[in-house]
């Protein structure tokens, strides 16, 4: 089963909900499946984190699932409790546990994913420094 099975026909003829297409896109992203996040992405996608990295387009989204594809075995990432959703904006609150040979890591962020006509229009991710400040410091 695909993410996108999760939502049947999700995208613009179809009435879901914003917190289901993102929350779907969102599993789409970070488990490697690249099809169905770009069925349920704008073909104008654009993502963010902070002022590090900038994705566009269904390239982009092969791009971040690569990125995530490379990481496999090392990076989890789990979507943690209340999800709240305003006017198509959906805050995912996250948790990335990278997983080292010394222990591991967690860093928690949250994910804005904007719905518009029942596709993800953009991603703007913001992660709390405080656990690789506790590790470097």
């Amino acid at each position: 089963m695909t993410s996108i099975d999760l939502i049947q026909g999700a995208g613009p003829e179809m009435d879901q909900s914003a917190t289901d297409i993102a929350t779907a896109w969102m599993r789409a992203v970070v488990s490697g499946d690249a099809d169905s996040a770009i069925a349920l992405s704008s073909s104008s996608i654009v993502y963010t984190t902070g002022q590090v990295r900038h994705y566009s387009g269904h390239q982009g989204i092969r791009d971040i699932v690569s990125d995530f594809d490379r990481l496999s075995g090392i990076l989890e990432v789990a979507v943690e409790g209340e999800i709240l959703e305003s006017g198509g904006v959906v805050a995912l609150r996250r948790i990335e546990r990278y997983l080292l040979p010394s222990g591991g890591i967690e860093i928690r962020g949250c994910s804005f994913v904007e719905v518009e006509n029942g596709l993800v229009a953009r991603w703007s991710d913001y992660k709390s420094m405080e656990t690789i400040d506790a590790v470097a410091g």
